[in-house]
C-alpha cells in the first residue's frame, strides 16, 4: 500500500468526503470524524497499520504491534497481510476475522463475528479471492485453501461458504424450523 491508496482508503471508508480536495482538509476531517466513532478510529488505525507494514523493517515490527492493540482494544483480527480493497465497511467489531492469505475487492462490507480463513495451515499457495461489492452477513464463515467470491455476492447469516460462489448470486445456508421433542407442537 502506498501513501495515495492510503488517503484513498481513509478519504471512502473514514471521511464522509466525496471528492478529493486538499490533504490537509482530508486528514482534518478523518481525524475529527475518527474521535467520534470506534469504528471510523479502528479502520482508521487499521490502514495506518497496513501502510507501514508494507514499508518494511522498523516499520514493520512497528505495524504488528498496533495490530497486536487493535486486536485486544476491538475483538478483531484483520492480519496485515490481507489485501482489502477501498471501502471496507464493518457494521458490528467484535469477531471479525480476515487471513492475511485473502485478497478482497472494493467496498466489501463485514457483519460481526465473520470469518474469512483457510482450511488448511501450512500450504504453499492460498487462493482465497472476494470480488467487489460483496456483503457478507453476521455469524458467517468463509473457509477454504481455493475459493471465488464473485463480483456483487451477497452471503446470508449464518453461512458456511465452502464452495465458489458466482458473481451477483445471494449464499445462505438453507435451515429448516425444527420443534423440540420435549416441547409439543402448539395447535
Amino acid at each position: 500500500m502506498n501513501l495515495d491508496q492510503l488517503f484513498e482508503c481513509w478519504r471512502i471508508e473514514v471521511s464522509n468526503k466525496k471528492r478529493v480536495g486538499s490533504r490537509i482538509g482530508l486528514v482534518s476531517n478523518i481525524v475529527r470524524r475518527a474521535r467520534k466513532d470506534n469504528k471510523l478510529r479502528f479502520l482508521f488505525s487499521f490502514r495506518l497499520a497496513q501502510y507501514l507494514n508494507g514499508k518494511g523493517g522498523f516499520w514493520a515490527a512497528r505495524a504488528r504491534r498496533m495490530q497486536q492493540k487493535l486486536n485486544l482494544k476491538y475483538a478483531v483480527d484483520i492480519d496485515l497481510g490481507a489485501v482489502i480493497g477501498p471501502g471496507l465497511r464493518i457494521a458490528h467489531l467484535p469477531g471479525v476475522v480476515i487471513t492475511g492469505h485473502a485478497r478482497i475487492g472494493r467496498n466489501f462490507f463485514i457483519r460481526q463475528n465473520t470469518t474469512v480463513g483457510v482450511k488448511t495451515l501450512g500450504l504453499d499457495h492460498y487462493d482465497l479471492r472476494i470480488g467487489d461489492n460483496v456483503s457478507v452477513g453476521a455469524n458467517s464463515c468463509i473457509i477454504a485453501d481455493k475459493l471465488v467470491v464473485g463480483d456483487n455476492a451477497t452471503i446470508g447469516a449464518m453461512s458456511l461458504v465452502n464452495k465458489d460462489v458466482p458473481a451477483g448470486c445471494v449464499f445462505y445456508n438453507k435451515r429448516e424450523a425444527s420443534t423440540s421433542p420435549s416441547t409439543p407442537p402448539h395447535s
